[in-house]
C-alpha cells in the first residue's frame, strides 16, 4: 500500500511561513517548464489556444490542489457524500 498523505489544505495551514516558499519552489519550477511547453505547442498550433488554457489549468491544479481548495464543496466526493434531496 502507498503512503498516506495529509490534503494540501491540511498541509498548508499547519506550514510555517518560513516554510512556504520552500514546499512551493519545486512545485513552480515544474509548472513553468510545462506551461513553456504548452505555450510552444500553441505556436505551433499542435494545440488550439482554448487547449492550451485547458491544459495550463489542469497544470495548475495538479500541482497547487486547486480542487482541493477551490472546489471543495461542489467536488465529486462532495456531490457522492451528500444525501439526495429528493
Amino acid at each position: 500500500m502507498g503512503t498516506v498523505n495529509a490534503s494540501l489544505v491540511h498541509q498548508y495551514a499547519a506550514m510555517k511561513p518560513a516554510e512556504f516558499g520552500a514546499t512551493i519552489e519545486p512545485k513552480w519550477h515544474v509548472a513553468d517548464r510545462l506551461v513553456k511547453e504548452v505555450r510552444t505547442a500553441v505556436e505551433k498550433q499542435q494545440l488550439t489556444p482554448l487547449d492550451g488554457a485547458r491544459v495550463i489549468s489542469s497544470i495548475a491544479a495538479t500541482l497547487f490542489g486547486y480542487d482541493e481548495f477551490i472546489l471543495r464543496e461542489i467536488s465529486p466526493e462532495s456531490l457522492l457524500a451528500t444525501p439526495s434531496r429528493r
